[in-house]
């Protein structure tokens, strides 16, 4: 009967997301891949946003009241739904559409490729639902955090308010716990097995938003090869470091929501369709309230839009930038203010992780000595094969093989977003008040799991560039 509550609670989520995403862009077609992923992220942001309205407003966040509020929403939908597409009359050729099946000139190397990736699925599923939740974070900041919600029903408790009570980091983005807790609600109780369910939908989700945007570019065949090394990665799938898909932490919904978001902007830049940038930007505003980091990624990316408008803005366009780039930013923060609004009326914890006090300049400089070992760490993160592959390496080569066309192309402003991130994370280990010898070996390969996917697809970019110009085409 778990089993059947938890399938349950995992379709509604799909549905909540797909409702929304039919409710703001009714009219785009999507492979069905892409609308799962997107309709996954929408659902857990939806559901999640929603609670966090239910504490501003003090109702009860129970069961009841998140069926007395969903159940009509999605009648409602799905009846209107049902009309349009029995007056439309939906044609075969559409139906056709939307089959997921393999199509027939499938060849031999896209059937492996295939089969790798529903592997690496497989492997991150088993170890999610066969293992308890075994790391620090994931037990004591945000499963800790969704069974005191699923308890109180509310955020206003002594818990999150009296500072003598357990450190979990009561100030950290929501997004997890509430996703969490709306499981606990599903099932009747706690379980921290089954809950781990979401953690690989995140992991097939961000595979899934790759793979159907590297198809709006190249082959199918190129762009499976390109998906199956980002499913692949031993970080993602095996890592000891507790940032992979199984682990119960945030990393990789992190990496999901600001991957699409950067991937969609991307799209944008080449395409200048509206929808892919209102994409975009409800996934950078989700990526902000799924861990703290969001928000600095958040801001690179800003910075690299208004780099793209200000080289971009020819005549006849200068209003529709300026109207795109204001919608950029007032749609994250409009998602992350109700969280934004509670966190600041929290007392300051002791022990909280308080970067932005640390953030001054008087503090880098008395820490620029750590750069040295900060930047030797990373470089031996990313040449660690037993966590990359040879993934870094790979990307390096390309870069220096198509460096000149980068330049030339859209794809530089990715490009610095990634160097941008990189240098985030060299920031935040400046000025850490935390023992570097400490912090480094359990975080740095949470963080590049983060940003990892973005620079898979940049890989993919680059190795087409050169193989275009070889061929003629560049």
């Amino acid at each position: 009967m778990l089993i059947v509550k938890l399938l349950l609670s995992i379709l509604v989520i799909y549905l909540i997301g797909f409702a929304a995403l039919k409710y703001v862009l009714p009219d785009v077609r999507r492979h069905i891949l892409g609308k799962l992923a997107l309709s996954f992220g929408l659902g857990t942001g939806v559901i999640s946003l929603v609670m966090v309205l239910m504490f501003h407003a003090r109702i009860e966040v129970d069961r009841t009241n998140l069926f007395l509020f969903f159940a009509p929403v999605l009648i409602g939908f799905f009846y209107a739904e049902g009309k349009l597409k029995l007056r439309r009359n939906m044609s075969q050729a559409d139906i056709h559409f939307f089959t997921p099946f393999l199509p027939k000139d499938i060849n031999l190397l896209e059937i492996f490729l295939i089969v790798i990736i529903v592997v690496s699925v497989g492997l991150v599923s088993f170890q999610a639902l066969f293992k308890p939740m075994f790391t620090y974070d994931a037990m004591s900041i945000w499963a800790l955090k969704a069974k005191i919600f699923f308890k109180e029903q509310t955020i206003f408790t002594d818990d999150f308010y009296n500072p003598d009570r357990l450190h979990y980091h009561p100030k950290y983005p929501l997004l997890i716990p509430l996703v969490e807790n709306w499981i606990y609600h599903c099932l009747g109780s706690v379980n921290d097995k089954l809950v781990k369910i979401i953690f690989p939908l995140f992991y097939i989700s961000l595979i899934s938003m790759f793979y159907t945007t590297q198809r709006r570019f190249f082959s199918r065949q190129y762009s499976l090869i390109f998906t199956a090394l980002l499913a692949t990665i031993p970080a993602f799938v095996r890592s000891d470091k507790g940032g992979a898909a199984f682990s119960g932490n945030a990393d990789i919904p992190l990496a999901f929501f600001y991957t699409t978001g950067v991937i969609y902007l991307f799209c944008w830049m080449k395409e200048r369709k509206r929808e892919d940038l209102f994409v975009s930007a409800v996934f950078s505003g989700l990526a902000i309230f799924t861990k703290n980091e969001g928000l600095g990624l958040f801001a690179i990316t800003v910075f690299c839009l208004s780099l793209f408008i200000f080289f971009n803005s020819k005549k006849g366009i200068v209003r529709q930038n300026i109207t795109s780039f204001s919608a950029y930013i007032i749609i994250p923060m409009l998602i992350a203010l109700p969280w934004l609004i509670l966190s600041m009326g929290m007392p300051i914890f002791v022990e909280e992780e308080n970067y932005s006090g640390y953030l001054n300049l008087g503090t880098i400089i008395g820490n620029v000595s750590r750069i040295p070992v900060i930047l030797s760490s990373f470089f031996l993160e990313l040449m660690d094969i037993r966590r990359w592959n040879i993934f870094w390496v790979l990307f390096g080569v390309a870069v220096i093989g198509s460096f000149k066309f980068i330049l030339k192309s859209s794809v530089k402003y990715i490009f610095l977003i990634l160097i941008l991130d990189f240098c985030l994370f060299v920031l935040v280990y400046i000025i850490t008040p935390w023992d570097l010898k400490e912090l480094i070996p359990c975080s740095m390969t949470r963080l590049v799991i983060q940003i990892t996917p973005i620079a898979v697809f940049i890989t993919s970019l680059q190795i087409s560039m050169i193989l275009d110009y070889r061929n003629g085409r560049f």
